[in-house]
């Protein structure tokens, strides 16, 4: 996928003048324009790749791993290629992110409400007193600075689907709906939630003993982990309570039953984790979530890895599926929210890495 030699050299046998190799030359100086003005430590922070057909045989695999390892895709409608579009379909149901530039001063039809560079002047270099190259730049920038890009990928797909890549859904969504039913709604229903009236907290004592406590719960904390960091539930735990030591918290199982345990089905409780200092505030790492770094995906992304030689993207593939699953999770609740009454302002999200200091926060807020 990477360009070997430069079109006004005498090494012409991988690369010839056209708006590919040229937009390739533009990003290359923009990269240097970024590190003059202090925006980039190095210029190879931004590395231009474009299709080669010479060096790869099976090139419809080659340029699909190409942009499913790209941090962005700049993609020339300028002739509205088949094959261009093509890949643009390809680059919207995946939903990696992407910039539209064109030559003209219009779009195609189903790209008419895309945000778009018009009236790109193709060049062989970049030119800082062009206010296309500008823009392309200053937009590359703010991909590079973003943790997963997401904003860059916009599409009438993604739009479609509230804002999820076509490749994404029944995944990050079964997951999350999945934990949405089997977790959240013990704690948010209106009626039977442990967030709408007093519990029971059984914790085992040192001695073997049980200790049974009432209490009304404050909030239920759904830690979002770095399944990147952390293999595993086991892991993310162990570091999450590294972290909370710091802050001088600590985090202990227990069973939360209800108050009349009578019935079959409420004497089993859910098991938790809970804040020591302040038992009334439940934390969970939603075990789950660990089955996405598993999907047909990441693994195609993993074996791409060894197979080209080159980074597949894996890590911000994980990012962006954990991003969808708290987003699911986030839509799900406010259509509930929408219909029924009900505690949803004690359900809380917060990244594992924010987590010590939020739930510090929480504490002292509650204490008061």
């Amino acid at each position: 996928m990477d360009p070997r030699g430069i079109y006004d050299s005498e090494n012409t046998q991988f690369v010839h003048r056209n708006n590919t190799t040229q937009i390739a030359r533009i990003v290359e100086g923009a990269s240097k324009n970024l590190v003059d003005l202090g925006h980039l430590d190095n210029a190879n922070d931004i590395v231009p790749v474009t299709p080669d057909e010479a060096v790869r045989g099976d090139i419809v695999a080659a340029v699909l791993n190409g942009i499913e390892s790209s941090d962005v895709v700049v993609v020339d409608v300028s002739d509205e290629s088949a094959s261009v579009i093509y890949e643009l379909g390809a680059v919207n149901a995946l939903g990696i992110p992407y910039i539209l530039v064109t030559s003209g001063d219009t779009l195609p039809f189903y790209l008419l409400q895309q945000r778009a560079i018009l009236n790109f002047n193709f060049k062989d270099d970049f030119d800082k007193e062009d206010a296309a190259h500008l823009e392309l730049r200053n937009r590359l920038l703010a991909n590079y600075n973003s943790p997963d890009g997401i904003e860059f990928s916009e599409s009438s797909f993604s739009q479609y689907f509230s804002g999820l890549p076509i490749v994404n859904i029944s995944g990050p969504a079964s997951i999350a709906l999945g934990y949405f039913m089997n977790c959240v709604t013990r704690f948010s229903d209106p009626s039977t939630g442990f967030l709408s009236k007093r519990v029971k907290i059984a914790r085992d004592r040192a001695d073997g003993e049980t200790e049974i406590n009432k209490t009304r719960l404050k909030a239920y904390v759904v830690i979002v982990p770095d399944i990147i960091a952390h293999r595993d539930f086991k892991n993310a735990r162990m570091d999450l309570e590294d972290e909370l030591e710091k802050v001088g918290l600590n985090l202990m199982s227990a069973s939360i039953l209800e108050l009349d345990t009578e019935a079959a089905a409420q004497k089993l409780g859910f098991g938790a984790l809970i804040v020591q200092e302040f038992p009334s505030i439940v934390v969970d790492i939603p075990r789950t979530v660990y089955a996405l770094a598993n999907v047909p995906r990441v693994k195609i992304a993993k074996d791409n890895e060894l197979k080209f030689k080159v980074p597949s993207g894996r890590r911000r593939l994980l990012r962006r599926l954990i991003r969808e699953f708290v987003a699911i999770l986030e839509w799900k609740i406010q259509t509930e929210a929408n219909g029924r009454d009900g505690p949803w302002d004690k359900i809380h999200f917060v990244q594992q890495s924010k987590a010590p200091q939020f739930l510090k926060a929480l504490t002292e807020d509650n204490a008061e």
